[in-house]
């Protein structure tokens, strides 16, 4: 082995070192942040996270029920899209729910998450302008026996509002 290759062996060596002496810091920081979202109120929570109260056959039962209750909606959207108006492209939306219990009860806050386009008038094919913005549809609905019925009425939000209450 000649002098050179020496060198460039103990070169690689001490970058390798060096590059791993600042990666270990980030992975502490990493662990720190980890113990976080654990803990409630500073101390560790213990067990398996809860079960989803809802069975498939529910979901696919709250999903038709807001597909079924998305319609009104739907129709309203298509109108202001055709006018040429701010529209929600209710139809291409993103279903989410987040099922709590209520005093023994399920309740469900459904979403339906999309985009906001400025519409073209008098060409219903053309999607439109996006406008950067998001929008949100919640539906709040309690599990009675095998049945959905509705908490209060759909209403819209920013999906930045809604982002930001998450926060909170």
């Amino acid at each position: 082995m000649s002098e050179r290759t020496g060198v460039t062996i103990v070169a690689i060596v001490a970058a390798g070192l060096f590059i791993g002496a600042l990666m270990i810091p980030s992975r502490a920081v990493a662990i720190e942040v980890k113990n976080e979202l654990y803990t409630k109120h500073g101390k560790m929570e213990r067990g398996p996270a809860p079960r989803n109260p809802l069975t498939p056959a529910l979901r696919k039962q709250l999903a038709e029920t807001v597909s079924y209750e998305s319609e009104k909606y739907l129709d309203e959207e298509s109108v202001k899209k055709s006018e040429g108006k701010l529209y929600v492209d209710i139809e291409h939306a993103k279903f989410s729910y987040m099922p709590m219990m209520k005093n023994g009860k399920v309740d469900v806050l459904a979403k339906l998450e999309a985009p906001e386009y400025r519409g073209v008038k008098n060409d219903p094919h053309s999607r439109g302008r996006a406008t950067g913005k998001r929008k949100v549809l919640v539906f709040n609905y309690r599990l009675d026996g095998n049945k959905w019925t509705e908490v209060e009425p759909p209403k819209w939000e920013d999906a930045t509002e809604t982002a930001s209450a998450k926060k909170k």
